[in-house]
C-alpha cells in the first residue's frame, strides 16, 4: 500500500507522530490561551504572539479578529496560504482540526469552504464535519484498506484464535483501534477515526460479520488469560478494540469480551479519545445489572449506585420492571392491587388515606398523575446513567402503545 489512508481528523489529539502538524484557529494577536490554540501551545509548540504560520509542530490560521468581528477575506487568504504551505511540505501530515468553530463564531459548514481546495491534498486530513459539508453530507470511509490484508490474513488469524495462541503479525487490521494510541505506521493507517467510522465498520456485510465471529471465537477459548493469548503488547490493543466497539454496540458481544477477560475495565485513552471526558461517565459507558432488594431498593449493581426515588415513583417502577410486556396507561386500575402491594414492600408500616388515594391517582388514566411519575423514573436514572443508555432503564412507549422497561431481562435481578 503505497498511499497512506488520511481519513479525518480525530476529535481529540494529545500526541503526533514525527512528520504530523496539528493545525489551528488562532486570534490575531497569536495569544494561544484555550481550546486547540491552547493544546498547541502546552502540546506542539505553539509560540504565544505568533499568530500564522508554522510553529513547532503545529501549524496557526488566524481566524478570530475580536468579538462579534468577521473577516472572510482574510481568514480566506490565509487558509489559502495554509493549503500553499502543505502543498510545498508533502513531507509532512497536516490535522485541521475544526478551525474557527469556536471563539471566532464561524459554523462547520461555512468553514468548510474555505478549505475546498484541500479535500484532494494526500498529507492533509480535516474535520468529519468539514468533509460533509464539502460532500453534502455523504461520508465514504476508506474500509477497504481493510480489506486486502484481511483476505490473506482473517483464515489464519481465526486459526489462532480459535487455538488460543496469536502467532502472526495482524492485529492492527483484525481487532482494530481508535486512531492515535500507537506510532508505528500501521496503527495509525489501521486506526478508526471516530465512532461513525467504528459504526460503519461494524456494519460492513464482511468487515462486521468478521469481526463479530473472530470475537465469538475469542469467547469460546476456555482456560487461558487474555495475556496467554495475545501476550504484551497486543492484549492491551485488543482490549482497546473491545472498548472501541462497545461504544458503537453497547452490551454486545464486545461487552462480553471485556467482562471475561478484563474484568469488565475498558481503555481509558479510547475513552477519552472518543470525548467522554468526564470520570463518571467513563464509568458508566456500559449498563450494568439492575438488582431490585427485598426491601425494594434499586441499585445499579456494576456502578455500584443506588437510584434513589421516593416510595409511589418507585412502587410505580417496580409494577412496569414486573411486566415486561407493558403495561397500557388505560389499564392501570387492574393494576391498584399489585401496585399497593409493592408500596407495601417499600413501606412495611401499612398504607394510609394519604397513600391509599395518591394510589387511586396514579391508577386512574384521566390524571396526569402516572406522567409525573413516569417523569421522576427518567430523572432518576438520568442523575446515574449516561444519557445514551438510560432510556433501557426507565419507563418508555409510543402514544397509544403500552409502556414498559425495554432493559434486557439478563441484567435485572430480584432478590
Amino acid at each position: 500500500m503505497e498511499e497512506k489512508y488520511k481519513g479525518y481528523t480525530p476529535d481529540y489529539i494529545d500526541t503526533l507522530l514525527t512528520g504530523q502538524i496539528f493545525v489551528f484557529g488562532s486570534n490575531a494577536l497569536g495569544y494561544h490561551t484555550g481550546g486547540a490554540s491552547g493544546t498547541a501551545r502546552k502540546k506542539f509548540g505553539a509560540v504565544w504572539g505568533q499568530a500564522e504560520g508554522l510553529q513547532g509542530q503545529s501549524y496557526a490560521i488566524p481566524v478570530d479578529y475580536g468579538k462579534n468581528v468577521r473577516k472572510d477575506k482574510e481568514v480566506k487568504e490565509a487558509v489559502d496560504r495554509f493549503i500553499t504551505f502543505a502543498k510545498e511540505h508533502p513531507e509532512l501530515f497536516f490535522l485541521v482540526t475544526r478551525v474557527g468553530c469556536g471563539i471566532a463564531g464561524y459554523h462547520d459548514d461555512e468553514m468548510a469552504q474555505f478549505f475546498i481546495d484541500a479535500l484532494e491534498l494526500k498529507n492533509v486530513s480535516l474535520p468529519k464535519s468539514f468533509v460533509e459539508a464539502l460532500s453534502g453530507g455523504s461520508v465514504n470511509y476508506d474500509l477497504e484498506r481493510f480489506m486486502e490484508p484481511q483476505e490473506y490474513a482473517y483464515p489464519g488469524a481465526l486459526s489462532e484464535i480459535r487455538a488460543g495462541e496469536k502467532r502472526g503479525h495482524w492485529i492492527w487490521y483484525i481487532f482494530p483501534q481508535i486512531k492515535g494510541l500507537g506510532h508505528s505506521y500501521n496503527s495509525e493507517f489501521y486506526g478508526i477515526s471516530s465512532k461513525d467510522e467504528a459504526k460503519a465498520y461494524l456494519e460492513h456485510p464482511v468487515l462486521g460479520v468478521r469481526l463479530r465471529e473472530i470475537t465469538q471465537a475469542l469467547l469460546e477459548v476456555d482456560n487461558k488469560t487474555a495475556d496467554d493469548i495475545f501476550g504484551f503488547p497486543d492484549v492491551l490493543k485488543v482490549r482497546s478494540c473491545m472498548t472501541l466497539f462497545d461504544l458503537v454496540s453497547p452490551n454486545d458481544i464486545f461487552n462480553d469480551v471485556l467482562y471475561k477477560y478484563y474484568e469488565g475495565q475498558r481503555c481509558d485513552k479510547t475513552i477519552w479519545r472518543l470525548g467522554f471526558h468526564d470520570n463518571k461517565l467513563k464509568n458508566q459507558i456500559k449498563f450494568s445489572r439492575l438488582t431490585i432488594t427485598k426491601g425494594g431498593t434499586v441499585f445499579l449493581t456494576d456502578y455500584n449506585k443506588e437510584v434513589k426515588m421516593e416510595p409511589l415513583t418507585k412502587a410505580v417502577y417496580l409494577l412496569f420492571l414486573k411486566h415486561p410486556e407493558g403495561i397500557a396507561f388505560k389499564a392501570l386500575p387492574d393494576y391498584r392491587k399489585e401496585l399497593a402491594e409493592l408500596y407495601t414492600t417499600i413501606k412495611p408500616l401499612g398504607l394510609n388515606d394519604r397513600v391509599i388515594k395518591s394510589i387511586e391517582d396514579v391508577t386512574n388514566p384521566l390524571l396526569n398523575s402516572i406522567n409525573e411519575k413516569c417523569s421522576r423514573v427518567r430523572a432518576a436514572f438520568l442523575s446515574e446513567v449516561d444519557t445514551s443508555l438510560a432510556d433501557q432503564y426507565y419507563i418508555t412507549g409510543k402514544g397509544g402503545e403500552p409502556k414498559k422497561v425495554t432493559l434486557p431481562r439478563k441484567l435485572i435481578i430480584w432478590e
